[in-house]
């Protein structure tokens, strides 16, 4: 497998982008700022110079090259596979049918030698929690499945996915990844901490919360939150709910999206389900970033780092916009950690996808997320 990866700033790239790695088997991931005008030459320069290759690509909140943090430009790898293959899936989604695009995704990628799916979707017309239950149904155990939801800092308006040289704002894109050879591993920690007591969904419908153990959700928040509380719901970005839904051994973030004072309610990024369990969380810097190292060591558990990779991080813009300048110190962990022979690019998004222990894969939010790929 060859990799070259590339950035694209101020209408410069870093360096020539390499058209000798153009070829029917070779998968080009884009990154990239909603304002398309300051990188719409350099996504010509790629549809050009890739014209054999398969170019996906969505929309941030910020991008991820090697350890530092970029905006208004493009984070690019170019992979090449030897002994691999792969193949696209492009589908139309909806709040309403998440659940069964997820199915049809896995319906449609043949099983054999299935190694992986990599995803990307726009958060305007998706229900990230339902896509990934759809998406965990009749999969194998060791199919890791990653991927995110498109960002546009905090406007949620311009999010746009890419397929080769058409954005879309309605479909999501699945690339179902292949090869005995292949090697595709998963690291996802969040280091958020729970605190207080732990609370019963007693009223929710979707993702609006209205009451926890029989009192109104947002009351209830509010009192933890204290002087905080007059800053909602900027200030729930510190505070996210820790989530234990029924049949799930492993804990979730859902991050805080919009209150509703009339109806004393909470809005979450994603499903809340009656009957689960909630506690409220808490974020100390130093362990959002040592969440990140633990994520990192995780993933290379399996590699021994002789073997170049791709490393894809794919974190929470709420998760950004709390770390604030020591946002790249996490980026800087991750590389440091899996060494020189991994190339990493990233963005920050509206909602993670990660596997999980007990197969398929969990929606996230505030999560760091990792996926690294490599052939033997």
């Amino acid at each position: 497998m060859d990799i070259k990866t590339y950035l694209y700033k101020n209408k410069n790239w870093n360096e020539m982008l390499d058209e000798g790695m153009d070829s029917e088997n070779t998968l080009v991931i884009v990154f990239g700022s909603t304002n398309i005008l300051k990188v719409k030459s350099g996504i010509d320069d790629i549809l050009k110079t890739y014209s054999k290759a398969t170019i996906i690509g969505a929309s941030t909140s910020g991008e991820i090259y090697g350890s530092e943090i970029f905006h208004d430009s493009l984070s690019v790898s170019v992979v090449r596979f030897q002994k691999s293959s792969f193949k696209v899936i492009v589908k139309d989604i909806s709040e309403a049918n998440s659940y069964e695009v997820g199915k049809e995704i896995v319906k449609n990628l043949p099983k054999e030698d299935l190694k992986s799916i990599f995803l990307l979707s726009n958060i305007l017309n998706v229900n990230g929690s339902e896509l990934t239950k759809g998406l965990s149904t009749n999969i194998p155990k060791d199919c890791v499945i990653s991927g995110g939801l498109a960002g546009d800092g905090v406007e949620f308006n311009k999010t746009w996915i890419m397929l080769n040289c058409q954005l879309m704002k309605k479909q999501i894109c699945a690339v179902g990844l292949y090869g005995k050879d292949l090697h595709v591993h998963s690291g996802c920690k969040s280091g958020w901490t729970r605190f207080g007591l732990d609370r019963k969904v007693t009223y929710s419908v979707e993702n609006v919360l209205y009451t926890l153990d029989n009192k109104p959700a947002l009351e209830l928040y509010k009192r933890y939150l204290g002087d905080h509380a007059s800053e909602l719901p900027t200030s729930g970005l510190y505070f996210p709910l820790m989530l234990l839904e029924e049949g799930y051994e492993e804990p979730k973030l859902r991050a805080i999206k919009a209150i509703d004072e009339e109806k004393n309610s909470i809005t979450l990024a994603a499903s809340i389900p009656q009957n689960s369990m909630v506690s409220f969380a808490k974020a100390n810097l130093d362990d959002l970033i040592d969440s990140s190292q633990v994520a990192a060591e995780n993933l290379k558990k399996s590699y021994d780092g002789t073997q170049k990779a791709l490393c894809v991080c794919i974190s929470c813009v709420a998760r950004k916009f709390v770390l604030k300048q020591e946002a790249e110190d996490e980026i800087e962990v991750i590389t440091d950690v899996l060494g020189p022979n991994v190339s990493t690019i990233g963005f920050y998004s509206y909602g993670e996808i990660s596997q999980i222990a007990s197969g398929g894969c969990d929606f996230h939010n505030q999560t760091m997320t990792l996926m690294l790929m490599y052939e033997s």
